[in-house]
């Protein structure tokens, strides 16, 4: 269990013509849980693919999680960044979540039915089989969602969102947020009430999506920390309350600190006070 965020924002203040969203920012906790007996305090769960312009958060089991996200990264390579359009990054997530999906069905789900871990035909199985496979593959759960930003050919960045139980992609790119993990109702509710949309300048993007990481901590598998991404088509930036040792620079405005900062001044305030006598 865990939190990931994701929000878009236009780095070009009051753009005339069109929104164009540029910039994408994730934040993660890093909570590892054991179901719920035992849990440590650094699993990270973000994923950087800056040659290919990928990026994306994990909830649920992260070691499926970042398996899914090296096919999903090779299948987006394999478009050629000057044909990368919306229509040619979203053939190659379906392509790679099937591929994923499917090589784990064969290696998890055949061998119980006493058949080798290869692919069965549905057109030439019998009948009886084919509905046994069927309903098994209906069933089966790769045990991993994903909030992920892809850049196009143009610099634009679009956020999908990954559901591995449900065996869906979902475009988020508008509002421009999504928010996985056993926090996220409490997220997507902050990021709904402070209106959140994909046009927002970054630092203020990522101050909301830092406040939704604050609303999460609520849920008992969600903990302190925070590992933060941000990205470009040009560059990208990570931050950490752990230690880094990353070697990656911070970005100047949306870090630790300054986030920590935008906190105090516009967060949400105490209630000391609430219900005393104003001459106090």
């Amino acid at each position: 269990m865990t939190i990931g965020i994701g929000v878009l924002a236009d780095s070009v203040e009051g753009r005339k013509k069109k929104i164009v969203p540029d910039t994408l920012i994730l934040i993660a906790d890093t909570m590892g849980s054991f179901g719920d007996t035992d849990s440590h305090a650094r699993l990270h769960k973000a994923c950087m693919k800056p040659e290919h312009g990928v990026y994306c958060v994990i909830a649920d089991q992260v070691d499926k999680g970042a398996e899914l996200f090296e096919v999903i990264c090779n299948c987006v390579a394999g478009v050629p960044k000057s044909e990368r359009t919306y229509g040619r990054i979203l053939t190659a997530l379906a392509e790679a979540c099937l591929s994923y999906k499917r090589h784990k069905f064969e290696i998890c789900e055949l061998p119980k039915l006493r058949l080798p871990p290869q692919w069965i035909d549905p057109r030439t199985v019998p009948p009886d089989l084919q509905r046994t496979v069927q309903e098994r593959w209906e069933d089966f759960d790769i045990h991993c969602d994903l909030v992920l930003g892809v850049f196009d050919n143009n610099g634009c960045a679009w956020l999908f969102q990954v559901k591995g139980k449900e065996h869906e992609i979902l475009n988020v790119t508008f509002p421009g947020f999504s928010a996985i993990g056993s926090g996220a109702d409490n997220a997507l509710s902050w990021l709904s009430r402070r209106q959140h949309t994909l046009g927002l300048i970054p630092v203020r993007a990522a101050y909301h999506a830092y406040e939704a990481k604050l609303m999460a901590e609520g849920s008992a598998h969600v903990n302190k920390h925070s590992d933060i991404v941000v990205a470009t088509n040009e560059s990208h930036w990570f931050c950490t309350t752990h230690k880094s040792v990353s070697g990656l620079p911070e970005h100047p405005e949306i870090n630790i600190k300054n986030l920590k900062r935008l906190f105090k001044r516009y967060g949400i305030r105490d209630t000391d006070k609430l219900g005393r006598p104003l001459t106090e």
